[in-house]
């Protein structure tokens, strides 16, 4: 797991098989999405996401809460899931079919890919003011 958070404490103890990196940047971190089968990201105050925007460029099918900024960039079914916040049992649920279920995460690995392509600075400016292109 990479990362931290108020959380990192509990879920070391009750993952005690699972490694977690801590906060990584740079080489590391693109080392670690190249490495990922799944992204999943349960924060419910994030605004934006930009680091869901580097897991689908990495192919990473994305888990992520339907509160916040990060449900927006997720295409439900294609790009990954989107779950109930604070639901831990949807949230296992989607994670859960991810992993055990190659077919479909190579799919949306590579629908994550293709649907980033596009994404520039221009192209979320003309979406927040609502700006045809041209």
């Amino acid at each position: 797991m990479v990362g931290d958070g108020p959380y990192r404490k509990d879920l070391t103890r009750l993952l005690p098989d699972a490694v977690f990196t801590g906060y990584l940047a740079g080489f590391d971190l693109a080392q670690a999405f190249a490495s990922a089968d799944v992204f999943v990201f349960p924060s419910t105050t994030d605004t934006f996401g930009n680091v869901v925007l580097e897991a689908l460029a990495s192919g990473l099918p994305n888990v992520v809460s339907d509160q916040g900024g990060p449900k927006d960039l997720i295409i439900h079914g294609v790009t990954g899931f989107v779950t109930r916040a604070h639901d831990p049992e949807d949230f296992t649920v989607h994670v859960t079919r991810l992993v055990n279920d190659v077919a479909l995460r190579s799919a949306m690995s590579t629908a994550a890919h293709r649907g980033v392509q596009s994404r520039d600075w221009d192209e979320a400016g003309r979406r927040f003011w609502s700006i045809p292109p041209g």
